[in-house]
């Protein structure tokens, strides 16, 4: 399998979107990504808050990318989790971290790699 390399710039939270759990606000998630010599920019991934089976508090991730990464789910959610820990409103080495004054938008850069493949297609249709 090969490498994608993901680089997360920014949160948006939707507060004005209440998710399905208990009020919480779902989010956009705006990352970049690069696969086999391709860069994909300003790609967008939306997070909503949901109960789990066991009433903890979980994340369906929902994203298109031009390729299949599996890990792509839990990367998002450990990007949104870094954004919004209790670590949220202090300095990190990519700069401050908390919202733009004046905007609702987090913006914090954050790359990871996770293993890729290019997207299965099925055999042409023959007319």
């Amino acid at each position: 399998m090969a490498q994608a390399t993901f680089f997360f710039h920014g949160l948006f939270p939707d507060g004005g979107n209440a998710g399905r759990c208990r009020g919480q606000p779902s989010c956009k998630v705006l990352f970049d990504a690069e696969f086999e010599g391709s860069f994909h920019s300003h790609l967008l991934a939306d997070l909503e808050t949901v109960v789990g089976d066991d009433k903890a508090l979980a994340f369906e991730v929902r994203h298109a990318l031009p390729f299949e990464c599996p890990e792509f789910p839990q990367a998002a959610v450990r990007y949104y989790r870094q954004v919004m820990g209790p670590q949220s409103t202090t300095v990190s080495p990519s700069g401050p971290k908390g919202p733009t004054p004046g905007q609702r938008a987090y913006q914090v850069q954050w790359e990871v790699s996770l293993q890729a493949r290019r997207r299965i297609t099925g055999p042409p249709v023959s007319g």
